[in-house]
């Protein structure tokens, strides 16, 4: 299943800020930053379960992380990627002068992943080394 014409939003989150306590590279920092939230009846359109991998696509890239039901809300056709470098897969990486890249707004399609794995951080900067 997959769901087009959806906002990208990212943003930094408190649970984000909790788990990069425990480290960058930590499991729950990927549980909390690794992660795509959804409005709970565009959710339902996906027809899968909280925690089913999801590969979200933008212009600029594409990135598999879990999806979740935001607890905010409802605010439907938008999705939420914390900030990390998960989000950074997705957003365009001009920053038209300013220094920073424009992290609201983009334009974002979402398909549910059958056997997909959400990689760590390490991993997926390995990844991007290998391209």
């Amino acid at each position: 299943m997959s769901m087009d014409n959806l906002i990208l939003l990212t943003g930094r989150t408190i649970s984000q800020g909790v788990a990069l306590e425990g480290g960058k590279v930590s499991r729950e920092n990927v549980r909390a930053a690794g992660i795509c939230t959804f409005d709970a009846d565009d959710f339902k359109k996906l027809d899968c379960i909280v925690g089913t991998p999801v590969k979200v696509i933008t212009d600029y890239g594409e990135v598999v992380v879990y999806s979740t039901i935001t607890e905010e809300g409802p605010h439907p056709g938008i999705i939420f990627v914390p900030m990390g470098p998960w989000a950074n897969q997705l957003v365009n990486p001009s920053s038209q002068g300013c220094g920073t890249p424009n992290y609201k707004g983009i334009q974002a399609k979402v398909e549910v992943v059958k056997n997909g794995k959400v990689l760590d951080a390490l991993e997926l900067i390995g990844q991007l080394k290998e391209a």
